[in-house]
């Protein structure tokens, strides 16, 4: 490996992100770090410092398929990993899989905490394998793929702990100022 071309490309992308969001530089280099180990990242704040803008400035400047979930008490599984649909085709019906957001290079999940643990542990299986599985069809997530999360500190109202499972899949908890 060229740690020299290494060294660069991370220095560039950190300068490229500065554009957008000033003052966070570590929190930058926290993320990128998890994205070269092909990891996953966990940033933690209170609302309104930037981690969103963050996530997705650095998939844009990446040139990386960006998608956002907005975890809420009410989503389902379903909604992030896809579902099978009935299509109907001269008079003919039969089950197409509709790609739900997790489908995405970076997937952005947004106060991750805010939703159940069911729903939170649909990102399980795309975490650790890089795959979901719906219904009996198992379907590979383009690579790259990471995930990383955002969540609000737990004390605020209207917050569920994350399962270990899940906070085993990332590699770095991150903690905005």
């Amino acid at each position: 490996m060229d740690f020299e071309k290494l060294k660069t490309t991370f220095a560039k992308i950190t300068k490229e992100v500065s554009k957008v969001v000033v003052g966070q530089e570590e929190v930058i280099e926290q993320i990128l770090v998890a994205i070269l180990c092909d990891s996953n990242a966990l940033l933690e704040s209170n609302p309104g410092l930037g981690k969103t803008l963050t996530i997705k400035t650095i998939a844009e400047v990446m040139d990386l398929k960006f998608s956002r979930v907005q975890f809420t008490p009410d989503l389902m599984p379903s909604d992030i990993t896809g579902t099978q649909i009935i299509e109907e085709v001269n008079g003919k019906r039969f089950f197409k899989f509709e790609q739900g957001p997790i489908f995405a290079n970076i997937v952005l999940g947004d106060e991750i905490n805010r939703a159940t643990p069911k729903t939170q542990s649909s990102l399980l299986e795309a975490m650790q394998e890089k795959q979901v599985t719906v219904g009996n069809k198992t379907y590979e997530l383009d690579k790259p793929f990471f995930v990383l999360a955002t969540q609000n500190p737990i004390e605020q109202e209207g917050t569920y702990p994350l399962p270990e499972a899940q906070t085993d899949r990332f590699l770095l908890k991150i903690t905005l100022d």
